[in-house]
């Protein structure tokens, strides 16, 4: 008995070390910038046309053509609308990637991302504006989920911390490019311009991700998807205490998000007295601190414990928000507490997300995903609205605050909540 028990232990051993094996020289065999280009090029476009509507805002008021030029609160929900659109997408979509697979569902994903984003050219009031950025939401919630769920599917987990920072980068350069250039390009031709640059990029992506990226697993199920069966696995999930802590920890993360970014470009315009064009200069430098974090967050996660690294990069950021409210006096001071602060926030965005790819098995990361990814949306939109009622009837000292105690919260969270995985 002792025997047949060895040799099966044996025999699993044997094929643990053989898919391991072939997981390995997957990622080898297929250059990995073929893999990430379409990825990145994707996570570059979606910061691009998030991000500059917050520093747009000024222009966004102006331009429309309403009667009455929109509220702070009414311009808040322009974010609002675009995250809880998000939210509903990626959880009609996470179950449908784990079915049909992740390629399809990426494809898809960035065509739809491509003609919304031309859709804002034919944006002339705020009421058409909110319905194209509640559709651009839709849009980016069919591809969010399924990209993380994606990079958990085709990277060894000691891999993925390192994979996750290279194409979040993407994000950085975003603020470094194609923010203060959007933000000149509209200041010439009108806020809807960079928006249709955009939509031509993003098709240039779906092109990319159509042309390079594999099918990372089969269809978990072949049977006919249905809205019973989705909410059973979202029950299941929900039941198990690892991925609901996921869930609020992006929750928390995307609230201190919205509370801080996306009143802060207009703080520094009225309270600051920056302009636009100067703007851009701080998402230049801001995006270059970005960069710095998310590749050097992956690269040390991939090679030590991934939660100490969020926890105290939490905890320095929270420590210098008052260096920016009362230090901060003009634009080079504004510029360098800003910079910190974003290079210690993105140093969690590779650990975190390799941390959620591990909560749940292959077969249901696209479910966790939508979910998270929802979750994450729904802090968004919860604490942008919250912030345009705060910064509208108390200035954004305020916004800072409820962002430090989001952060907090947060990496309370992951302290107490996220386990540690002990092998890659």
């Amino acid at each position: 008995m002792s025997q047949f028990y060895l040799n099966s232990l044996v025999k699993s051993q044997t094929i643990k070390e053989e898919l391991l094996s072939v997981t390995s020289s997957q990622v080898n065999h297929r250059h990995a910038f073929f893999i990430i280009a379409p990825l990145w090029l994707t996570a570059f476009i979606v910061s691009c046309q998030l991000f500059i509507v917050a520093p747009l805002l000024p222009l966004i008021q102006n331009e429309l053509l309403n009667q009455n030029d929109p509220s702070d609160f009414a311009l808040g929900l322009l974010g609002t609308a675009y995250s809880i659109s998000l939210a509903i997408s990626t959880l009609i979509v996470g179950p449908i990637s784990d079915r049909i697979g992740r390629r399809k569902v990426l494809i898809a994903g960035t065509a739809l991302i491509a003609f919304v984003l031309l859709l804002h050219g034919a944006v002339y009031y705020y009421e058409s504006l909110l319905i194209v950025r509640s559709l651009t939401g839709i849009a980016a919630g069919a591809y969010s989920g399924s990209m993380i769920a994606f990079v958990g599917d085709y990277f060894p987990y000691n891999q993925r911390g390192r994979a996750t920072g290279l194409i979040m980068t993407g994000v950085a350069c975003g603020l470094i490019i194609g923010t203060p250039g959007g933000i000149l390009i509209a200041d010439t031709f009108g806020f809807q311009s960079p928006f249709i640059i955009f939509g031509g990029l993003m098709a240039v992506a779906c092109f990319m991700a159509w042309r390079f990226l594999p099918e990372t697993r089969k269809p978990s199920n072949q049977t006919l998807l249905s809205i019973p069966k989705a909410l059973m696995t979202y029950r299941e999930l929900l039941k198990k205490s690892h991925p609901l802590a996921g869930i609020l920890v992006y929750f928390l993360l995307f609230a201190s998000i919205g509370f801080f970014i996306f009143f802060f470009p207009k703080w520094l315009e009225e309270d600051l007295g920056i302009s636009v064009q100067q703007l851009a200069f701080l998402f230049v430098i801001s995006g270059i601190g970005i960069v710095t974090g998310t590749i050097s967050g992956g690269m040390i996660s991939d090679r030590s414990a991934r939660k100490p690294i969020i926890i105290i990069a939490s905890i320095a950021m929270v420590s210098v928000f008052p260096l920016l409210i009362y230090w901060a006096k003009g634009l080079m001071s504004a510029t360098m507490i800003t910079a910190v602060i974003l290079l210690l926030g993105s140093l969690r965005t590779g650990p975190i997300m390799a941390l959620l790819t591990t909560l749940t098995s292959d077969a249901q990361r696209g479910s966790l995903m939508g979910l998270v990814i929802a979750g994450g949306q729904c802090g968004l939109g919860i604490s942008i609205a919250i912030s345009g009622w705060i910064y509208e009837t108390s200035g954004f000292e305020l916004n800072v605050i409820a962002s430090a105690i989001a952060i907090i919260l947060m990496a309370g969270c992951v302290w107490k909540l996220l386990p540690e995985p002990k092998e890659p």
